[in-house]
């Protein structure tokens, strides 16, 4: 099971629970980059987040540091 914060897995449970069910951290965060580059901008040319890929970058960032020291699930 991949650690990460309250927050963050709720996040995951609502939006993205393909990532919490994936067997290595490597996959997971595969898989909330790509809901973050389909959801996460303001605009289909926009290099800025929207509001969800705010919320998203945050809990990418929180599972991979909280999952960082754990080889192997890289």
């Amino acid at each position: 099971m991949l650690s990460m914060s309250n927050e963050s897995r709720a996040f995951l449970r609502a939006n993205c629970s393909a990532a919490l069910e994936a067997g290595t951290l490597k996959d997971a965060l595969r898989i909330l980059y790509e809901d973050i580059e389909e959801k996460g901008f303001g605009g289909p040319r926009s290099e800025e987040y929207n509001d969800y890929g705010r919320v998203a970058q945050k809990v990418y960032d929180d599972l991979y540091l909280s999952n960082r020291r754990n080889s192997n699930q890289t």
